[in-house]
């Protein structure tokens, strides 16, 4: 049964998973999460207007989880920004249905790296393969340098031995499994309901080191991931490669400080150069990266409306993000074209790096 809220020295945590037609996922995934043992929590289910009989699952085999039903998919983040914005509790958790708690202690591990420092205000968890739970799905986020193709996970694909115990700080969280605190959440602005889906966790995260916050890592707080269980597939999809490479560019309009042109000027040629490609790999990608640049013209108005709210608020020079953003780690993307990223990460490291190095010098 769910641990009951109660009042003592634990703060209170509200643990929201987010569904979209996800029945499949729900047993395994609700099951581990109420043997969680921190003493003041609460689950509860955000249904984005579910047709597979998610919301009857839920209230027939656990009645003791509170279900939140939208009458539309609203997407991940006005999903989201509505439940936590209703949600009384200093922590929030976001959580995919495409999860398997692992430890008991998760939530207590997460909530005394939050509460280690007052300026922490997300902490990402240690996201294992739901296939073999030794190897690592995501400690967090970094950009790929330099403004080429996103964010990708740290570790992905990684033997789990301990590497990233100590010392170690990601860019960004991953929202399959992540903590946030709920002032801090409030404070950078919310999830970008213009996303709808992907790219969400490190926008707001972007926004989060913007205004002074810390991502911290809980490498205790283990939770399995079966990765494209929520979308549906493979992560790169031209669904998913549409909505990441259209929401990246919005974050890039919304988020940078002086370095925008550099951004823009290497977004563009990425983008061109990856097009191309696809137009003999995979030619719906292509057709799907011009769709999210219209997109964006479509919307830039709106953009750059929000990017004069962001800027004027922010309290972190641009050296400072550069430098968390491309961190010196050992990069282990796996994609589907690995020739082709090979070649792409040689070009932009060899035309770019000096140009970072002058400017976080």
């Amino acid at each position: 049964m769910r641990q009951p809220i109660g009042i003592g020295s634990h703060p209170e945590v509200v643990v929201i998973i987010l569904n979209y037609n996800g029945l499949k996922w729900l047993p395994v995934c609700l099951t581990s999460v109420l043997k969680t043992s921190y003493p003041n929590y609460e689950t509860i289910l955000v249904d984005n207007a579910s047709s597979d009989g998610s919301v009857e699952f839920m209230r027939r085999e656990y009645p003791s989880v509170k279900v939140i039903v939208n009458s539309l998919d609203l997407g991940f983040g006005e999903a989201y920004n509505r439940a936590i914005s209703n949600a009384e509790a200093e922590y929030v958790v976001l959580l995919n249905n495409d999860t398997k708690v692992l430890n008991s202690n998760w939530l207590t591990n997460l909530v005394e790296v939050a509460d280690g420092r007052t300026d922490v205000g997300a902490v990402a968890t240690k996201l294992t393969s739901m296939r073999d739970p030794r190897v690592l799905d995501s400690v967090g986020g970094a950009a790929i340098p330099y403004w080429q193709g996103g964010f990708y996970d740290v570790g992905r694909g990684e033997r789990d031995v301990g590497q990233y115990r100590r010392g170690f700080e990601p860019f960004a969280y991953c929202g399959a499994a992540a903590l946030l605190r709920k002032s801090a959440f409030v404070d950078a602005g919310m999830l970008d309901s213009r996303f709808f889906t992907q790219f969400d966790d490190p926008d707001l995260s972007w926004r989060l080191r913007l205004r002074g916050w810390r991502i911290g890592y809980a490498p205790d707080a283990e939770v399995a991931h079966h990765r494209g269980g929520v979308t549906g597939g493979g992560d790169v999809t031209p669904s998913v490669l549409y909505y990441c490479n259209r929401n990246f560019l919005r974050a890039i309009i919304k988020n940078c400080g002086a370095t925008l042109p550099w951004a823009l000027r290497n977004y563009a040629v990425y983008t061109f150069l990856i097009a191309l490609a696809f137009l003999v790999l995979e030619p719906m990608k292509s057709v799907v990266l011009v769709r999210g640049l219209v997109w964006n013209l479509r919307n830039l108005r709106d953009s750059w409306m929000a990017r004069l709210i962001v800027q004027s608020r922010r309290k972190v020079d641009e050296r400072e993000i550069l430098r968390l953003m491309f961190p010196a780690l050992t990069r282990t993307r796996r994609v589907e074209h690995s020739r082709l990223t090979r070649i792409m990460d040689v070009l932009f490291e060899f035309s770019q790096r000096a140009k970072f190095q002058a400017m976080t010098s």
